[in-house]
């Protein structure tokens, strides 16, 4: 019996990444993040203290990591958190809810 999926492929492990990025506010700091979740591999990155202000997080992606969701504080630089996939991860967002504070 062979170890391949659907559609003739053999699928890759799935790894999960969770750190406490102690905010990301610069894009040193983002770009640093960003080669080091590549050089680990990560499938989906769990970011928090992203400290993003706003309704808009800065650029935190990449052809690497494309696809992210983003809860940002509104009034002041703190908490926040984000979800990173990586561009090897097949992911289809179903729904999406915004929560309106």
């Amino acid at each position: 019996m062979s170890a391949q999926g659907a559609g003739g492929f053999a699928p890759a492990p799935l790894r999960l990444w969770s750190n406490n990025v102690r905010g990301l506010n610069t894009p040193e700091r983002r770009s640093h993040l960003l080669r080091a979740l590549w050089a680990a591999r990560a499938s989906v990155a769990f970011l928090q203290e992203t400290h993003f202000q706003g309704k808009e997080a800065p650029a935190l992606r990449d052809r690497r990591f494309p696809t992210g969701f983003f809860a940002n504080h509104r009034d002041a630089k703190k908490a926040g958190v984000a979800i990173l996939f990586a561009s090897t991860v097949r992911f289809n967002c179903l729904v999406e809810l915004a929560d309106p504070n």
